[in-house]
């Protein structure tokens, strides 16, 4: 082994003893809860099985229930992470493509697996965790993949910087995964290992303390940051390049217009994993390609008291009330069992002779009994009433039930177990408090997600960092392919006048947020409920929103016939249509003339013709004439209103044509209006443009015109 794997190697192993023995105890008490919840035997401990042999002795898993309640809350209700853009040229279409992509991520490596089993041994241990990891492409050998996976049995496997003080531990300098390998494998996959030639009767005088064992030996990623100095540079188009590593790069921007606007040096780290046992290094360094060490823990309830962490899950102190129900339940059934039946009162006469017969009736059931007659005591043998059950180990079953509601923070109602209460307001309220005991947990999950989203929202840029097509997934389920990193000849830069490239995922400054919630399909149950109850109360939105209600239907023909609906609206102009729509419904094209239209058309324009005429005749007309015309074009324009409003009605739309009939008639009246203000007649006309058209006509005419 070379000097430097040596000093690495002993500093590794130093690392650990410290963080291990220094969370030994802890970790010690969350197994023992995960096997006092999950285990058949686990609620007895060794000393009350022994006082206990060879009577009852039965195990009530009261924790259980409230464990399952909480891990089905948390599994109807996900985290969902989303980006926003901050600054230096970060922009919404790449924020949203950026969510996409982690959405799409979640969903290829199954992170809700990773998710559930950190939270499941979270909530009943205090700790969990998972790993963000990269695959190489089964299509693309070359291109790589993110992946989101589990750390089992990470109460016993993943391991901290011990000065690490964020929740999240991103200010770990370094930390371990370990897993305990099968002698022979460890052998096979690394023969040079001192290991793989130590005598089994030699393990316990080694120095590696629990690195070996009899059959098995301990490896671990040791995953630690390596400060560096960087030179960095920041671009004109706001993007920040290490000139160290992208120097290259910068030749290539420059053609594209893109310039260095500053740069200096700064310190900052590499993160590197080595692959060691208690004897060697046995793998590497293999650089990561981001900046944040790629595990995630995940705690429960946390507390800090005289420079010591202690971390518990739901179990911790409910172990004694569950013990509690456990043996008064089983003290009341061993009395009752015991004496399953009212024992019989006889006389020394009635039982003389059948002594052997009556000595098991009160745990037998004989059809009959045999006695002898006794003058003093006439009549059967009667029962003397069965021993009362034990007062005390009652109220004890009823404590200790009071007792886990209390200490898990879950209510009665939050598990179904609360037939008292009769109002809906009143069960919902008792579930909120239910829900506020446990929210720690959901809570410090969403925390732990978040920054999952941070790691993957740093690790894009530097994994996709070519142009390639890509799929993202939006909040529905529904998938995409779109194009990151590619040159868009189009699309120019405003500053430059330069290409540039199309999502640049390298550019900008993102935040990352977690939301909790409902999954997406029971939103879309709740929304579409929502406006049936809308419509209910105003009918008037049934015409406005009907696509809405189809789209949110929980069927699976759910598309189809939200297309057709789409359709009828689209064609009643109650809706506007997409581009898709427009293109697949031929409304781009043009429509043949409407010959109801056309002739109301040539109509106006023969009236419009007219009236002129008439008015460039004025003196040689009478007033009288004057205001007949003007009738007229009234008499068309409210004739023409009402039609179009009937057809409204009847839910025929109004077309552009149609609007331009109304407005051109429109623009008759008021010239024939104009040229009868001038004229002797104006007051007259006037007053009939006021009763006639200007209140009632003008008020539909602009409710058609919308």
């Amino acid at each position: 082994m070379a000097n430097k794997d040596e000093k690495l190697h002993k500093l590794a192993l130093k690392r650990y003893e410290r963080t291990s023995n220094k969370e030994r105890s802890q970790r010690k008490l969350a197994v023992e809860d995960i096997k006092f919840a999950q285990t058949e035997d686990g609620q007895w401990d060794d000393n009350e099985k022994e006082k206990r042999k060879g009577r009852p002795r039965f195990t009530i898993n009261r924790v259980a229930g409230a464990i399952d309640q909480l891990t089905g809350d948390q599994r109807q209700n996900r985290t969902s992470i989303k980006i926003r853009p901050v600054s230096g040229g970060a922009s919404e279409g790449v924020a949203r493509t950026l969510t996409g992509l982690i959405r799409n991520i979640e969903s290829d490596s199954k992170a809700s697996n990773a998710y559930d089993v950190a939270f499941d041994e979270m909530v009943n241990g205090g700790f969990g965790g998972w790993r963000v990891t990269t695959e190489f492409n089964d299509d693309d050998p070359f291109n790589q993949d993110i992946k989101i996976k589990p750390i089992n049995t990470a109460t016993t496997s993943l391991w901290f910087d011990d000065a690490a003080s964020e929740y999240d531990k991103r200010d770990a300098m370094w930390a371990f995964v370990t897993v305990d390998m099968p002698r022979e494998e460890h052998n096979e996959r690394f023969p040079d290992s001192a290991n793989s030639d130590w005598p089994e009767n030699q393990v316990s005088l080694t120095n590696c303390n629990d690195w070996v064992g009899e059959d098995s030996v301990r490896v671990a990623e040791y995953w630690v940051k390596t400060p560096v100095t960087k030179t960095i540079a920041l671009m004109s188009d706001g993007r920040i390049i290490d000139l160290d590593e992208d120097g290259a790069v910068i030749d290539e921007l420059k053609e594209q217009g893109v310039t260095v606007k500053k740069e200096r040096k700064v310190k900052s780290h590499k993160v590197e994993m080595y692959l060691l046992d208690g004897a060697t290094v046995l793998e590497g360094p293999k650089e990561w390609a981001g900046k944040f060490i790629p595990l995630v823990p995940v705690f429960g309830r946390q507390s800090h008291i005289e420079g010591k962490t202690y971390t518990r899950g739901l179990v911790r102190f409910a172990k004694d009330a569950n013990r509690i129900y456990n043996y008064a339940t089983s003290s009341v059934i061993e009395t009752a069992a015991l004496s399953p039946k009212d024992p019989y009162w006889l006389t020394a006469t009635q039982a003389k002779g059948h002594e052997s017969g009556l000595r098991n009736f009160n745990v037998t059931n004989s059809p009959f009994m045999i006695y002898n007659p006794d003058p003093k005591a006439p009549g059967a043998p009667q029962r003397g009433g069965a021993p009362a059950v034990q007062s005390a180990a009652l109220q004890q079953i009823q404590q200790a039930s009071m007792d886990l509601y209390h200490v898990t923070g879950m209510q009665p109602p939050a598990i179904g177990a609360n037939p008292e209460l009769k109002s809906g307001k009143a069960i919902q309220s008792q579930e909120r408090l239910g829900d506020r005991g446990s929210f720690v947990f959901t809570d410090n999950l969403a925390k732990s997600e978040a920054y999952t989203g941070e790691i993957l929202t740093d690790l894009i840029p530097r994994i996709y960092d070519t142009a390639r097509q890509v799929r993202i997934m939006h909040q529905d389920g529904e998938t995409e392919s779109v194009e990151i990193n590619t040159v868009n000849q189009e699309v120019m830069d405003d500053e430059t006048g330069k290409p540039v490239l199309v999502n640049d995922l390298s550019i900008g400054k993102y935040d990352v947020v977690a939301e909790t919630g409902p999954a997406f399909a029971t939103q879309r149950q709740e929304s579409s409920q929502q406006i049936l109850d809308l419509i209910a109360r105003s009918p008037m939105f049934e015409n406005l929103a009907m696509d809405l209600v189809a789209k949110d239907l929980p069927i699976l023909e759910t598309k189809e016939l939200t297309k057709r609906v789409r359709k009828v609206m689209i064609q009643n102009g109650t809706i506007e249509p997409t581009d898709e729509e427009v293109e697949e419904l031929g409304l781009n094209q043009e429509q043949a003339p409407d010959p109801q239209a056309t002739a109301v058309t040539d109509n106006i324009n023969m009236q419009s013709e007219k009236l002129k005429s008439d008015i460039e005749n004025q003196d040689a007309k009478t007033a009288e004439t004057q205001v007949k015309a003007q009738g007229e074009a009234v008499s068309t324009y409210k004739a023409m209103i009402e039609m179009y409003t009937k057809q409204a009605e009847l839910g025929i739309p109004l077309t552009e044509s149609d609007k331009a009939i109304i407005i051109k008639q429109r623009d008759i009246v008021a010239e024939s209006q104009q040229a009868l203000d001038e004229g002797p007649n104006s007051q007259q006309a006037a007053s009939m443009i006021e009763d006639a058209v200007l209140s009632e006509q003008q008020a539909e005419f602009n409710q058609l015109t919308q």
